[in-house]
């Protein structure tokens, strides 16, 4: 046999071979002479040198299960972990009783990019000791140091920033003391994260700062998870039950996809695309609503292929059908105002459509009623109410309130109050309209399907095919979207368009209806160490109250105004990734002094971002302290003064979670399938009551948990600020967890860290014609709390929109439109099954399928610019005149007038640029670098020039609002 190693046989053998040529300090090779486990002679899987491991993926976020098969302490292969529901359909996943050495032998199903989570590992240019920058920021110039001398050096710098001794007692700004203590001027952002306990432990509730965790969901689909936490509103807990529901999609019978691609990119991948294609093979009927023709097109009964930015006109459209003649199930479900009302009817949720807003005030109405909130008991009897006071439907012409008892409402009509019918006084009224009323009127004021139609560039008659069969279906049609749908400036709106056709349905907490999931077992009790609220606002200014702009501006007039200097985001309850570094640029609302970042790739995935972080990392007097933690040198981490090498996740602990395509309840154990626990052999059996201080595949690598730990002990903090110690290390933080969940579950820690998790047995997921968990609970079409609230970015009166569901144009944070004439072709942007967000360009197996994108463009508009198939171009837009240069994929899969530009290509870092350690020039991989990132192109905000378009509301960024042209290059 020819034991030449060649690209082809790496790539069909992978780093089992390769990874032990690259690094044979680290690894002992299967068989005496390296490169003879060619594929030609069978796995060595049966001597006592082979170990199965389980854990959880993290090359996606669908975080599905693992079963890692290791030999000689090596990794050679990574399948699916078959206890884990995100692997294995009901019918075939193991029952948890099953022995764990039993399933070892049991095949979970695991995508491409799970599987080449091998490379992940033995990535041969991953960072393998802590860097020192020596040259300029982002020169690329680095020595190696000790894990001593970077803890040291760091903590002094941020000592000699940030006093740790007065770091909650200073003020940032004596004359603002409403900013907070200059702990807030450190700023954690983590990208991707599955760590929130520790991260919580150490940045809230040790260190102090309010910006504690800066995290990346508004690049994703904050606005989807905004939406459903308004739409789910508890009014006396003052926030969101629910953030994300799934379709039963294995009991469905009809599902409108919504810019959500179930067969590439959403979550988890493997489950929603079995369970899709499975109900398609059972007569199951689908249609998808995206400009691309998508590989879920694909397999879809219609393709509407809508103009980007269109969701809620399609979905309205829809809507319109439906209410024109709204079948009787649609308007029982509707009438159930309360708890009582459901149950009697035998649902499980109700909704506020027969629930009184207040839609005008005049005269002496005392109390403070406002336009827009729900009318309440205590406003016609004219004295101050509290906000969670009894509500008021109309019931038959007269308005109730809805309490205890039964309570099933009008869906249409108004009430006038005034001194005849209520104890207002003399000249004073309050006009009130139910919800659903109100939702009437603005769907049909003067507007028709065809109106709809016209806006979304589709056929009316599509539309209304569509609306007939969804209501055909009943409680088993659901409409569901995600980030095609919400990345745009009106993506909340467009959300609460979608989501009314769920509510005209009925369909909530039924069996083929829409879920939330079974959810995980609870284990994260003395976690996140004792409780501490920061003071102040956060830098991105998510996560305020709504009163808090206004109170500043009331309060400091000189210095706030209206419209504010940037938009303050008091629905941000996940954060505005794209405001952080445009804000320290800004130094607004007050200058940061230092910056810790975590796997995080700010300006390759957050659109038109790049040039206004590189000049604000560039600037010390912006950020004078830059930490990256990172596994890989990346666009982030290039521009730092340290570089603190993690492990791949591979070797980690952690606790990721499931999304509600899970009916049964599961929480997974990441767990490390390699290296060893104090200096014990790779195989010797795991101690649970040992220390356990971790040595990953490289030495000088650390997990996550012992890089924070020693940077807190480093600044002499060896408690949390209520005196709670610190965990030792990892595996003293994350064991807390296991035990919490064993004697939650009933499970030993054995059997919890042998199998990976704790997963309900199969069988489980319905209660008759219910699932088995169900939301049960108010539904809202109006949002009182958007009515009730200032826009920061208004004249100090203009309030937001209460109505959810409708459609509003493409605009700026002013609201003023954004129409680049000159720029003839939207852009999109997409996934592909192949790869993931920003990292998987540094896998072999994966650049081996595909290694660079495309303008994917019509033929029709192709021909319009004499462009052929692979022609070279030039794509730009009104934010980037001068673009980027491509080739053009010429397909009838995309929309004329729209262009599509794949994600994870065209790194300018990540292995693709070069860099030199103490000296020396290190290891460049050119294939990273293949591609354009078309994210540096997309279009600025006019008002605010430093950050992308987005959605004010929900802090969605926008990825699909900008405007190109496409030029061919000679």
């Amino acid at each position: 046999m020819d034991k030449q190693i060649t690209r082809r046989t790496v790539l069909q053998v992978g780093p089992a071979v390769a990874g032990m040529v690259a690094f044979p300090s680290f690894f002992r090779a299967i068989d005496p002479e390296p490169g003879s486990g060619i594929q030609d002679e069978p796995d060595p899987v049966g001597g006592t040198n082979v170990r199965w491991r389980f854990g959880v993926c993290q090359n996606c976020h669908s975080r599905c299960g693992l079963l890692g098969t290791v030999v000689d302490g090596v990794l050679v292969k990574l399948d699916g972990n078959p206890y884990h529901p995100n692997n294995m359909e009901e019918d075939e996943r193991l029952a948890y009783s099953t022995p764990a050495s039993v399933a070892a032998g049991t095949r979970g199903r695991l995508c491409p990019k799970g599987q080449s989570g091998v490379q992940v590992l033995y990535d041969p240019l991953r960072i393998k000791h802590p860097l020192k920058r020596v040259g300029p920021r982002g020169s690329g110039k680095w020595q190696a140091i000790s894990w001593t001398q970077a803890f040291s050096e760091i903590a002094a710098q941020i000592e000699s920033l940030i006093p740790t001794a007065s770091r909650l007692t200073t003020l940032i700004d004596p004359s603002v003391p409403e900013l907070g203590p200059i702990a807030n001027q450190l700023l954690f952002s983590p990208g991707r994260s599955t760590d929130a306990e520790i991260i919580e432990r150490i940045f809230k509730n040790t260190y102090g700062t309010a910006n504690y965790r800066l995290d990346h969901t508004s690049i994703c689909e904050v606005s989807h998870h905004v939406h459903n936490e308004l739409m789910t509103w508890d009014e006396a807990g003052n926030k969101g039950r629910k953030s994300h529901f799934k379709p039963d999609l294995a009991e469905a019978e009809f599902v409108i996809l919504f810019g959500a691609n179930y067969l590439e990119a959403n979550f988890p991948m493997l489950a929603v695309s079995r369970r899709t294609v499975g109900m398609r093979k059972r007569g199951g009927k689908l249609a998808v609503v995206d400009p691309r023709f998508s590989n879920s097109a694909a397999k879809a009964n219609w393709w509407v292929p809508a103009k980007p930015g269109t969701d809620a006109a399609v979905a309205l459209g829809i809507a319109w059908t439906i209410m024109n003649a709204l079948p009787a199930g649609s308007a029982a479900f509707l009438s159930n105002a309360n708890s009582a009302a459901a149950t009697a009817a035998g649902e499980k949720s109700w909704t506020d459509a027969t629930r009184l807003v207040i839609t005008a005030v005049a005269g002496p109405v005392p109390g403070g009623a406002l336009v827009g909130e729900y009318l309440r008991v205590q406003d016609h009897r004219a004295t101050s109410q509290p906000l969670n006071a009894n509500k008021v439907a109309l019931v038959a012409g007269v308005p109730t309130e809805i309490a205890g008892a039964t309570v099933v409402g009008s869906l249409l009509g108004s009430f006038i109050f005034d001194s005849t019918n209520s104890e207002l006084p003399a000249g004073a009224t309050i006009t009130a309209k139910t919800v659903y009323q109100i939702l009437k009127e603005r769907v049909y004021d003067g507007k028709s399907v065809s109106y709809y139609a016209d806006i979304a560039g589709v056929e009316p008659a599509t539309l209304v095919a569509i609306a007939n069969e969804f209501m055909a279906h009943g409680k088993k049609s659901v409409a569901n979207h995600y980030r095609g749908t919400v990345q745009h400036t009106n993506g909340l709106f467009s959300a609460g368009a979608v989501q009314l056709l769920n509510m005209l349905a009925g369909n909530f907490d039924w069996k083929g209806g829409y879920a939330v999931g079974g959810g995980s077992y609870s284990y994260d009790t003395g976690m996140k160490g004792s409780g501490y609220s920061p003071v102040g606002p956060r830098m991105d200014r998510t996560k305020v109250s709504a009163s808090f702009y206004p109170g500043l501006v009331a309060a400091h007039p000189q210095r706030y105004s209206w419209p504010a200097q940037r938009p303050w985001f008091p629905f941000g309850t996940h954060g505005n990734y794209q405001e952080v570094i445009p804000s320290v640029g800004q130094g607004y609302p007050y200058p940061a002094k230092v910056l810790i970042t975590y796997w995080n790739a700010w300006p390759y995935s957050t659109p038109a971002l790049r040039t206004t972080f590189e000049q604000t990392v560039g600037d010390l007097t912006k950020i004078p302290l830059f930490v990256a933690i990172d596994k890989d040198m990346g666009e982030v981490s290039s521009w730092a003064d340290y570089v603190l090498p993690d492990t791949s996740y591979v070797e980690k602990w952690s606790f990721p979670g499931m999304t509600p395509t899970i009916l049964t309840k599961a929480t997974s154990l990441r767990e490390p399938l390699v290296g060893s626990f104090d200096g014990r052999a790779w195989d010797a059996p795991f101690d649970f009551d040992g220390v356990n201080d971790y040595t990953p595949v490289h030495p000088d690598t650390k997990m996550f948990e012992d890089i924070l730990i020693g940077l807190m002990r480093a600044l002499g903090l060896s408690t949390d600020i209520a005196g709670t110690p610190l965990p030792a290390n990892a595996w003293a933080h994350v064991k807390v967890g296991i035990r919490n969940l064993a004697n939650g579950t009933g499970k030993s820690v054995q059997e919890v860290i042998e199998k990976g998790g704790v997963f309900e047995d199969p069988g489980n997921s319905y209660n008759g014609n219910y699932l088995k968990y169900a939301y049960g609970n108010e539904l809202k079409l109006w949002s009182e709390q958007l009515a009730r609230v200032l826009d920061s970015m208004g004249n100090g009166v203009t309030r937001f929109d209460g109505l959810m569901p409708h459609f509003e144009p493409i605009a700026d944070v002013r609201g003023n439109p954004v129409d680049d004439h000159a720029y003839p072709l939207q852009l999109i942007t997409y996934k592909s099954v192949v790869h993931a967000q920003a990292r998987t360009v540094a896998l072999p197996w994966l650049t081996g399928i595909l290694h660079e994108n495309f303008v994917e463009m019509n033929p029709a508009d192709a021909a319009a610019l004499r462009l052929e198939h692979l022609d070279r171009v030039r794509i730009s837009s009104a934010s980037s005149p001068a673009g980027l240069e491509s080739r053009v994929k010429v397909t009838a899969g995309v929309r004329p007038g729209v262009v599509a530009v794949s994600h994870h290509f065209g790194h300018w870092q990540m292995g693709a640029a070069g860099r030199t350690e103490d000296g020396v020039d290190a290891p460049r991989d050119p294939i990273r670098g293949h591609g354009i990132q078309v994210n540096q192109i997309m279009r600025v905000d006019p008002h605010l020039g430093d950050v992308a378009l987005q959605d004010k509301i929900g802090c969605s960024v926008s990825f699909n609002d900008t405007r190109v042209k496409v030029e061919k290059l000679s």
